[in-house]
């Protein structure tokens, strides 16, 4: 089997649980749990993420799953494309 890549464009709405090791952490309403390694700089001139200030808050978020295929096992990667913080 040959390497492949694919991605897919998700929306959700979800409550920042914040900056951990690395990962900008965000709860999804249906309770999942989703850390994105990836975020798109756009984000961060707007939002200050690395802060305790948008703990707790919901956002409507646009992110992509990203799955490469390297030596048959799948590597999931989710990158941050837009924020919009919700009242």
């Amino acid at each position: 089997m040959g390497y492949y890549s694919t991605e897919q464009s998700m929306t959700a709405i979800g409550v920042y649980i914040g900056y951990e090791n690395g990962y900008f952490v965000f709860e999804f309403e249906n309770g999942d749990l989703v850390d994105f390694e990836e975020i798109n700089k756009i984000i961060l001139v707007k939002y200050d993420l690395k802060s305790n200030m948008l703990k707790g808050k919901k956002f409507e978020i646009l992110y992509k799953e990203i799955i490469n295929d390297l030596d048959d096992e799948d590597l999931i990667i989710f990158k941050l494309e837009e924020l919009k913080l919700l009242p």
